[in-house]
């Protein structure tokens, strides 16, 4: 019995938060980790405590359950409603899934009784290593198709600073930013030598401050003279630091000059 509460305190915590974490991400609700993990622990609470409840009182101890738990993890809202539907929905999906895969590999998950399972390994293991699984897999095909997608408009790129660097850039016919008439280029991933180039010309006062405007308003970054080459065009440009941290596979964001714009 003390190996069964440890396993329903375990396999409710972590079934329960990524019920709460899939019906919120479904909605499209805001939420907050620390808050879905402390969805998770009322949820095992309640499971262990509905181990001494019967009949009506089961009843309206689940319902307070889930009710609750949504509540703490997403808190009151226009969609509160539906995200207690949508985990419920979400519940008796994953318990089906589970069941049907027991079934299908004949894992034995209930004793003679048929009232506790009873396992070598946690349900909770099981449940974690599919999802990573799906994750994993998920996290490939998303990379794999914005290779594809990225890799149609990577050209090669010489930046001049003190000596030249063979780079890799991103032709985007969408950056049509220029400053004093000169056109602004981005340097989204840092290549050797840029770092101390960029420093040099900051302490030197030969920077400018360049006003992007962006989805989220408007910004000034930073930016020096350069000279680059890319589709068969060299010309002066500034050099500029985005607003935002980047993570790209190229080096350089190209001005809409370098791509027929």
């Amino acid at each position: 019995m003390n190996v069964y509460l440890e396993y329903v305190v375990a396999d409710n915590f972590v079934l329960d938060t990524l019920l709460l974490w899939a019906a919120a991400v479904t909605l499209r609700l805001p939420f907050k980790k620390w808050r879905l993990a402390l969805g998770g622990a009322v949820g095992a609470a309640c499971a262990v405590v509905s181990v001494y409840a019967s009949g009506l009182w089961l009843f309206l101890l689940k319902t307070g359950c889930l009710a609750a738990m949504c509540l703490v993890a997403a808190g009151w809202g226009k969609r509160f409603f539906w995200y207690v539907l949508l985990t419920l929905a979400y519940t008796f999906v994953a318990g089906g899934c589970i069941v049907a895969l027991f079934g299908l590999f004949k894992v034995s998950y209930l004793d003679s009784g048929g009232q506790f399972y009873e396992m070598r390994v946690p349900l909770f293991v099981y449940v974690l290593a599919v999802f990573f699984v799906g994750f994993l897999c998920y996290a490939i095909a998303l990379y794999v198709r914005q290779t594809k997608k990225t890799s149609r408009n990577l050209v090669s790129v010489v930046v001049t600073l003190n000596k030249s660097h063979k780079l890799t850039g991103f032709c985007d016919s969408g950056n049509s930013l220029t400053f004093e008439g000169v056109p602004v280029c981005f340097v989204t991933k840092r290549f050797a030598g840029f770092s101390d180039y960029f420093a040099q010309q900051l302490l030197a006062k030969k920077s400018v401050v360049v006003p992007v405007t962006t989805v989220a308003g408007r910004v000034n970054v930073k930016a020096v003279r350069a000279k680059v080459t890319a589709c068969g065009k060299e010309c002066d440009v500034y050099l500029a630091l985005p607003a935002e941290k980047c993570n790209t596979c190229y080096n350089v964001l190209l001005n809409s000059e370098f791509c027929g714009g």
